[in-house]
C-alpha cells in the first residue's frame, strides 16, 4: 500500500478521522494505541511476516531502555548498549546480506578450486528495517549518555518505533525528538493541516510527474539494447538523477505532510541538493536525516 495509491488515501482518511476523535478523550494511550494498530496494519499490507520483527526490535529496545536506565554501574550500562547494538545490527545484516555474503563466499573458495554448495535462502529484505532499526539504536544511544530520559510507557515506545508515515521511506527521527511527540497531548491546528497538505501534495507531484516520468525516459535511454551513445547516457544519466530525488524527496515530503496532519512533526530531508556548490554541500542537503544519523552516532560517537 503505497502513498499515492487510492487503497492509502482511504486507509489514512479514515485512520484521520477515528485519530482526531480520540483527542476527545483526556489520556494520550487511545491516540498512541491506533497510531500503534494503524502502523501495523499499514506494515502487514506489505508483509504479515515483518510485523513480528517490528514488534521484537520495539519490545527489546523498550525493556533494554529500562535497564539501562535502572544500572548505575558503568559495565552494566555498556553491555546493556551492546546487547541493543548487537541484535538489531545482527538481524539487519542478517536480511540486508545474508545472501550476499553466500555468493561471496562461494566465489572465493573458486579461486581456490574449492567447490561449496551455496546455501542461499529466499530472504525478502524487511520494509523499512532500516530506518527503524536506527531509530531504536538512537534511542538506546541517547540514553546510555544521558541525552534522553527513559520513556515507561509501551504505547508511546511502539508508536514511536512504528509511526506509519515514515517508517517504510524515512525520515529517521531521533528518539529525543519524535519520542516526546508520543508522551505529549496533540491538538489539532488547521494551519498546520494546511502546510501538511502543502506537503502531501507537493510529495505526489515529485513522485508521480517527475519521479515515474523521468524513470520511463531512463530506462529509454539507458537501455543495453540500444547503440552506444554518449549524448544518450548524459541524458539517460540526468533524467535518472531527477528520478532518485522524485522518489527520494518525494515520499519524504509525502511523510512530512501526512505526519503535520496527525500533529507529529519530522525533519527535513532534502534541501536542493543538485543546486549544492561542493561534494560536503551536497550531503549536508540529500538524505539529511541519514547522514546527520552517522555524523552523530558513528563518526562522532
Amino acid at each position: 500500500m503505497i502513498f499515492t495509491s487510492l487503497s492509502f488515501l482511504f486507509f489514512f482518511l479514515c485512520f484521520l478521522l477515528l485519530y482526531w476523535w480520540f483527542q476527545g478523550f483526556k489520556s494520550l494511550k487511545w491516540q498512541n494505541a491506533l497510531v500503534i494498530a494503524g502502523s501495523y496494519i499499514f506494515y502487514g499490507l506489505w508483509d504479515w511476516r515483518f510485523l513480528g520483527l517490528i514488534i521484537f526490535s520495539s519490545g527489546l529496545d523498550f525493556l533494554l531502555g529500562i535497564y539501562i536506565a535502572k544500572s548505575s554501574k558503568q559495565s552494566q550500562r555498556s553491555l546493556l548498549l551492546a546487547v541493543s547494538v548487537a541484535a538489531n545490527l545482527w538481524l539487519l545484516g542478517f536480511f540486508k546480506y545474508f545472501n550476499f555474503f553466500i555468493d561471496s563466499a562461494v566465489s572465493l573458495a573458486a579461486l581456490f578450486s574449492l567447490e561449496l554448495s551455496p546455501i542461499t535462502l529466499e530472504i525478502i529484505l524487511p520494509v523499512g528495517i532500516s530506518f527503524y532499526t536506527f531509530q531504536t539504536l538512537s534511542y538506546t544511544n541517547d540514553l546510555y549518555k544521558k541525552r534522553i530520559e527513559v520513556c515507561k510507557d509501551p504505547l508511546a515506545f511502539f508508536a514511536f518505533v512504528s509511526f506509519f508515515p515514515q517508517l517504510v521511506a524515512g525520515p529517521i527521527e531521533r528518539a529525543s525528538r519524535l519520542l516526546p511527540q508520543f508522551q505529549n497531548r496533540r491538538v489539532w491546528k488547521a494551519d498546520e493541516a494546511v502546510v501538511g497538505l502543502r506537503y502531501l501534495l507537493l510529495g505526489i507531484f515529485l513522485k508521480i510527474a517527475l519521479a515515474d516520468n523521468f524513470g520511463v525516459l531512463s530506462n529509454h535511454l539507458l537501455d543495453p539494447v540500444l547503440e552506444p551513445n554518449g549524448l544518450n547516457s548524459i541524458l539517460g544519466s540526468s533524467c535518472f538523477a531527477l528520478q532518485i530525488f522524485g522518489d527520494f524527496a518525494g515520499y519524504s515530503s509525502m511523510a512530512i505532510g501526512l505526519s503535520k496532519l496527525l500533529g507529529i512533526e519530522l525533519m527535513q530531508n532534502f534541501r536542493s541538493p543538485y543546486f549544492a556548490v561542493s561534494l560536503g554541500d551536497f550531503w549536508k542537503r540529500w538524505h539529511i536525516s541519514l547522514s546527520t544519523w552517522f555524523r552523530d552516532y558513528l563518526y562522532i560517537p
